[in-house]
Parts: C-alpha cells; sequence; structure tokens
C-alpha cells in the first residue's frame, strides 16, 4: 500500500525539547489516489489551506518628516515590490481630547487597538482589544500559541511614565483585553524556549543549567527521530528539513553567544539578560534575534500572530553605532535643529534596516510554492507622524507581503487625509479570514486583495 502524506502538524518531541516541521512535500495529499487528476486536486486543495499570518512592528517617537520615507525606503529598495508606503492614514484617538500631554502613551495604548486609552497611572488602565488579538481569537487554537509578543524593552504594567499615563499604555501594544495587556518578551531566550523548550513551563531550571554548562543543543535530544524521519523523504524535503535544523540550532548558537557575552549561564530565574545592549550594536542584535525568532514561530506555525515594539514609547534608548549618542526621545524633539534632525533620520534608517532585515528572512523561507512573506501581512510604523509635533495623522505606515493572499501591493497607496488606520486593520482582518464590520473608529474596511 502507498503510504499516505505526512501529517503536517507532525512534530519531533525528546526530553526538554519539542519542534514542530516545516511545511514539506511530504505532507501534500496525492500519493495514494488512484488517479493524477484526483492527487493533481487533493494537492490543489491543501496548498490553499496554508495559513496566512500578521506580523506587526511598533516604531516609538515618530519619525523626522523632512527625511522620511527616504529614510525607509534607502534600506527597503532591495524589497521593491513587495511592500506599499501608505499615506494619508491617522490615529483620532492617540491626540489628547481633552486629555492634556501624554501622546506618547497614547500612541502605544492606540496603535493597535484604535481606542483612546483612559488617563491613570494607576490599576483602573483602560484601552481596548487590539487588532493582533482579535485575529489571535479567530484564527487560534490551531498552534502551541495563540500569538507571540516581542519587543527590545521590558514590559511595564505600572507607574507613571507619560503625564499621568501609565508605563503600561508606554510598554504594550498588544491588549488582550481593555485592562489587560498581553505583556511581552524582550529577552531572546525566554522567547526561545517558549517555542522550542517541551511543556508550558518550559525546560526545568536544573536541566537547564547543565546543558548552558555543557554548551549543547536543546536540538540534540531530536537527532535521531530527525534522521528516521529524514529515510522516508525525498531529496528535496530532506535537503528542506536539514537546511531547518541547522537554521534552528545557528539561531540558538547566537542566543547563547549573547549569554556568554553578559557572563551570563542563564540556569537561574532573573539571570542577566542585557548582554544585548552592553556594547554600542548590542540592541540590533537583541532585534535581529527576536525578529528571527518570530519568522521561525511563523514558519513552524507555532504561532500566526506576532507583534515586535522595537522599543517602547517615549524610549530615550541611544544608538551609538549610528552615530546618536543622545537619547532617542531627546533628538526626536528637535527643535528644527539641523544636527539633531539628522540623529533622528539615522534612527529612523535603524529602524527601517531591522525591518528590511525581518523582510528578507521572511522572503528567504519557501512555503507550499509561495515565499513566507507572500502569506504573511506585515505592517510597521506608529501613532505619531512627526516626532517633534506629536501629530497622529498622516503615520509613517508601511503595509509589506500577503501576495499569495491575494493582496495588491504598490510603491504608494494614498488615503483621503485623515482616513482611520483603523480600515487598514480591518482590511488585514478580512484579508486573513477574520473579518469584521468594525474595529475601532473604522468607517470602511480598505480593500487590499485583488478582485477576482
Amino acid at each position: 500500500m502507498t503510504a499516505g502524506p505526512l501529517h503536517r502538524r507532525t512534530v519531533l518531541r525528546g526530553a526538554g525539547a519539542v519542534l514542530a516541521l516545516p511545511f514539506l512535500e511530504a505532507m501534500l495529499p496525492g500519493r495514494g489516489l488512484v488517479t493524477r487528476t484526483a492527487a493533481a486536486a487533493a494537492r490543489s486543495a491543501a496548498l490553499a489551506d496554508v495559513p496566512a499570518r500578521m506580523v506587526f512592528v511598533f516604531v516609538p517617537n515618530g519619525v523626522e518628516p523632512t527625511a522620511w520615507p527616504g529614510s525607509a525606503l534607502d534600506a527597503l529598495q532591495p524589497h521593491a515590490g513587495h511592500f506599499t508606503l501608505m499615506r494619508g492614514l491617522a490615529h483620532r484617538n492617540a491626540a489628547a481630547l481633552g486629555d492634556g500631554p501624554g501622546d506618547h502613551a497614547r500612541s502605544a495604548a492606540c496603535f493597535l487597538t484604535g481606542v483612546h486609552p483612559k488617563k491613570t497611572s494607576g490599576g483602573d488602565i483602560t484601552a481596548g482589544v487590539s487588532v493582533d488579538q482579535l485575529a489571535a481569537r479567530r484564527l487560534g487554537g490551531r498552534t502551541r500559541l495563540d500569538s507571540l509578543e516581542l519587543g527590545g524593552e521590558p514590559t511595564m504594567r505600572a507607574g507613571d511614565c507619560d503625564s499621568g499615563y501609565s508605563c503600561a499604555y508606554s510598554a504594550n501594544i498588544s491588549w488582550r483585553g481593555p485592562h489587560t495587556p498581553s505583556g511581552k518578551d524582550h529577552d531572546p531566550r525566554r522567547a526561545f524556549e517558549r517555542l522550542f523548550a517541551d511543556g508550558p513551563s518550559g525546560e526545568q531550571a536544573d536541566a537547564r543549567a547543565r546543558r548552558m554548562a555543557l554548551r549543547t543543543s536543546i536540538l540534540d535530544a531530536l537527532g535521531g527521530q530527525a534522521k528516521a524521519l529524514q529515510q522516508g523523504l525525498g531529496t528535496d524535503d530532506r535537503r528542506k528539513l536539514d537546511e531547518y535544523l541547522e537554521g534552528i540550532r545557528a539561531l540558538e548558537r547566537r542566543v547563547q553567544a549573547s549569554e556568554l557575552a553578559a557572563g551570563a549561564d542563564g540556569s537561574a530565574a532573573g539571570a542577566p539578560d542585557d548582554a544585548l545592549d552592553r556594547d554600542p550594536k548590542g540592541y540590533a542584535e537583541r532585534i535581529d534575534l527576536l525578529a528571527d525568532i518570530a519568522v521561525t514561530a511563523i514558519a513552524q506555525d507555532r504561532t500566526r500572530i506576532v507583534t515586535l515594539m522595537l522599543a517602547n514609547e517615549g524610549s530615550n534608548r541611544s544608538y551609538a553605532d549610528v552615530g546618536v549618542p543622545d537619547g532617542h526621545h531627546e533628538v526626536s524633539h528637535h527643535g528644527n535643529d539641523p544636527a539633531k534632525s539628522a540623529k533622528f533620520a539615522a534612527i529612523n534608517r535603524w529602524q527601517a534596516a531591522r525591518f528590511a532585515r525581518m523582510l528578507e528572512r521572511l522572503r528567504a523561507r519557501q512555503e507550499a510554492g509561495d515565499t513566507l512573506l507572500g502569506r504573511t501581512l506585515v505592517l510597521y510604523g506608529g501613532a505619531i507622524g512627526d516626532g517633534n509635533r506629536h501629530n497622529h495623522d498622516d503615520l509613517p505606515v508601511i503595509l509589506a507581503g500577503g501576495q499569495a493572499l491575494g493582496v495588491r501591493l504598490g510603491a504608494e497607496h494614498a488615503s483621503p487625509p485623515g482616513t482611520p488606520l483603523c480600515n487598514l486593520f480591518a482590511g488585514m482582518l478580512d484579508t486573513v479570514g477574520a473579518p469584521v464590520d468594525r474595529f475601532g473608529d473604522s468607517t470602511a474596511a480598505l480593500t487590499l486583495r485583488t478582485k477576482a
């Protein structure tokens, strides 16, 4: 009897590790069907069932408008045809609306919710359910994680970070409920092990300490299963699985190297996790590691929804690796000082370079005849336009990917000035199969897909 297809949800599981497989040709049906026509129909149906994904990348502190969008387009030039610059979109609910100062906190809290947050620094924080979490509810239950939240700086849930607004607003863009920010992982080790450690609580601390002391891989326990699986695969699938496993091992080595640089063995909860901040280029490595973990999570179908904050809103982090030892928030308020404006634009280029690298990783992954980027909607931007003025219209927003989902991409898409950003979110939800009548302050969903 001819063997049937390999199940798409097949996993390799060993002591302290679990690994989902990438999409393989062996997962397509047809080998056990009698006619070529039936086999082709079954394979076509399986390819059509490959899931859609959504990624949201948040940029704090707005942009330097005289350099934008050139500061982003230069970095994104290798991806021409795979993204669209969105113009005219606004977030009215990020404005003061009588609440006075606090644009940074409102920017982050409103970015994916479209809701004006309650001005409070106490425990009665109130925003709204974010678009990523709405998608996770509609598309969840099919992956290990309904969503994955990542960020370059730590989550905060209390304190006054911006003119009477709670730090919970500035440090979170993902909200599970009006009073519940999702939080985020900013430590690449913790994020890596959420995906690959076996069991909901991850590897036990003593086992992890032993493994880290030996510098062995979490994948070592899976070698025998991987070898047995490869014996039943075709040449292309064997090569793809080899590359896939080596990619995960290389990612883990980078995480381990970051821990070694800090002198941390990672053996105990609360171990130092600031290795990637200690040299001028370290923060870029932190963001790149988190982005690579996100891409791997999507490729494995461990989750279909990801948010990544490049930094918390209002962050005053310096970027010495691009010649900006000054704080980010400080130079965003440049007051038309040419020197500060140039530094602000340099940070915007750094941010766009991180995004461009993520798109490169998504394009490099092949899945069911398309790239992973083609099956993923990726939104990049924030809810402050000009960082010096704190306006919330003509926001710096870029939409990438989704071509395999029917999304039309062009160099630029201009909406009428003041069009709610939530119109774009409603269009994205429709594209991934989670349509809504209304989201946030949306007035009509933007049509993203080519009409049949």
